[in-house]
């Protein structure tokens, strides 16, 4: 039986886990869900279909999950993606949760009149100083295997790259200048065969910065 995501028509917190079921084979029903009336019935079932009101929500069968970081790290385990040393895994829920709190903070420097400046404070700001010296600094923990954690693909290096990829994206300015680990994690992952091909599918929802 097939996955079902119920998320928005847009990127948001959803994009990561179709890259992640695209990387895994996986098939999938992609259920853009409305933002009144469908959303409004799915909310009224209660947390028995959305945990606490809100998507991305996965259906496995019977089964169902919400919050994006959860979905992520479920697939990495089914799939044996994530390790199986304790510590490791938990190393991948870890990112997996940091990739969410980076996106949270791209999330808050748009809309209203003052985005522009909001965009330009978070580029000099978190993401110069922070997220990137983070994802570097933990590349090169991982010594330089080109992933997260150990020497393969898990679900945190996908988390990653669609929060990165999503800056890049959204925000004028975002580059990786004086990080080239991020740089090439970056591309490694993007250049994935099954990756790159949903990438330039029509299946993927892209809207592209002018």
């Amino acid at each position: 039986m097939a996955y079902r995501l119920y998320y928005w028509a847009l990127r948001g917190r959803g994009e990561q886990i179709r890259v992640l079921l695209n990387e895994l084979g996986q098939d999938y029903e992609d259920v853009h869900v409305g933002m009144k009336e469908e959303f409004r019935a799915l909310r009224s079932q209660g947390p028995a279909t959305l945990y606490f009101g809100s998507v991305p929500m996965l259906e496995d069968g019977e089964f169902r999950l919400s919050q994006g970081p959860a979905i992520m790290n479920y697939l990495g385990a089914e799939h044996r993606l994530m390790p199986e040393d304790p510590r490791a895994a938990a190393k991948t829920e870890a990112m997996v949760l940091g990739a969410e709190d980076m996106r949270m903070a791209y999330f808050r420097v748009f809309g209203g009149e003052r985005a522009a400046e909001k965009q330009a404070k978070f580029l000099a700001g978190d993401w110069s100083n922070r997220w990137l010296p983070a994802w570097s600094g933990l590349l090169e923990l991982n010594g330089d295997t080109g992933f997260l954690v150990g020497d393969s693909l898990t679900q945190a290096d996908v988390a990653v790259w669609d929060g990165l990829d999503a800056i890049l994206t959204w925000i004028d300015g975002a580059d990786f200048e004086n990080f080239p680990r991020v740089e090439d994690f970056y591309e490694k992952i993007h250049s994935r065969p099954r990756i790159a091909d949903y990438l330039a599918s029509d299946r993927r929802i892209e809207k592209k910065k002018d």
